[in-house]
Order: structure tokens, then sequence, then C-alpha cells
């Protein structure tokens, strides 16, 4: 499986954390593998749209890549992620058009980013509000609803079928991401032992088993 992986840097921050890149470079694949990192031209910044709008263009840009250069997977990588190195190994064996790797919001709930149910009104129901769900969906490989694409593999069939889109710039486009992918009726699956670390500051968040999170120290 050819796999492209791409992370799309922030507008307003425009960087990726080291301990991001490194994990990248670390993931245990035995087949070709590009790793992209996504950036404007820093002299025409203020002509680039902010935001979630930013983002969207680039994930665009992801999936011309994705189809053109005859990729059959795109990862998607968050530039503030910390991922284990068997990330690829396990979200590629799973019997899903779409696979996510584990982690929690960066806000101050930090419930997981894996959910039941993802609506048109924007109202979702994330696995946290259920610990004995939690607790049984730890280490393994569940249907969800999506969302997230802090890291996501997007097989090739899905990308040929849609495209990302941000139509309400105060909504990420992962939102609209999981509505179009239901809609089609793909399949989207979280593997919960691929257990991500979201970086905040001087605290990194990971998922903790009960539905809740444990934190770590991070150097600023």
């Amino acid at each position: 499986m050819k796999i492209l992986v791409y992370c799309p840097l922030q507008p307003t921050a425009p960087k990726a954390h080291t301990a991001t890149l490194r994990s990248l470079i670390d993931l245990h694949w035995m087949e070709p593998l590009d790793i992209v990192i996504g950036r404007e031209d820093m002299a025409k910044r203020p002509d680039h749209a902010a935001g979630y709008q930013n983002l969207t263009e680039k994930y665009r840009g992801a999936r011309r890549m994705t189809l053109e250069g005859g990729y059959d997977a795109l990862l998607t990588v968050e530039a503030d992620m910390l991922l284990p190195n068997m990330t690829l190994e396990r979200l590629s064996r799973l019997e899903a058009d779409i696979a996510y790797g584990l982690y929690v919001s960066r806000r101050a709930a930090h419930f997981w980013l894996a959910f039941t149910s993802c609506e048109a009104d924007f109202k979702a129901r994330s696995f946290s509000k259920d610990p004995n769900l939690c607790r049984e969906a730890w280490g393994a490989a569940v249907e969800t609803k999506g969302i997230g694409m802090g890291c996501t593999l997007i097989r090739r069939h899905v990308l040929e079928q849609i495209d990302f889109r941000c139509p309400d710039t105060s909504v990420c486009n992962d939102w609209y991401f999981s509505l179009d992918a239901q809609a089609a009726g793909f399949h989207q699956v979280h593997d919960c032992g691929v257990v991500c670390g979201h970086i905040d500051g001087n605290k990194v968040y990971y998922p903790a088993e009960d539905g809740g999170y444990r934190e770590e120290a991070w150097p600023t």
C-alpha cells in the first residue's frame, strides 16, 4: 500500500512540533511512504484565508496529491500530535474506509475525539459520555462516526468520492467530512489501541481508559 502522510500547518502558528515530525519519521512501514508538510508561501500569507478555510484548502491539496500521485491512502496528521510508531500498521489492517487513531480534545474537558453520533446540526456525542463504553472500546477497533483529522487514514476510494469542504468558516472541515462519509455509506472506525498524544503549550494530553484523560508535562 502506497501512502501519503500529510501534516498541514496552522496559518496562525505555521510550525509543527519537532516531536510530531519525529513521530512521523519513526512510523513503521515497509512500503512506499511519502511525508508532506502543508504550508503556504510566507510572503503571501496576508492574502490567504484564515483559520478553518485555510486548512480546508490544504486538505484539498492533499487529496489532489493522493489521487494524482497514485497513492492508495492518505494519512492526515495535525502538527501538534504524537503518534505511536505502529499507527500505520494497525490502521491499515482495519476493514474500514476511514480509520482513526484515538486522541483527546485540547479543550478544557479533554474528551475523546471519537463519537457515537455526528448530526447535521453539529451536535455530536463523544465516547467519553459513557465510561463503560470507553472501557469496552479500549485497545480495540470500534465503529464510530469520526470526527477529527489528527490521525486519520483515508482510503483512496473515499477521496475519489468526497472532497474536503468548509461552507461555514466557524466549523472545522472534519465535521463536514464525517457527515459526507455517513451520507455516502462509508465505514468509519477508531482503533482505540492507537493512542495518540495531543500537545497544548507545556502539556500533552492522552486518552484514559475510562473516557477521561491523562496529562504529562511538555517542554515549550
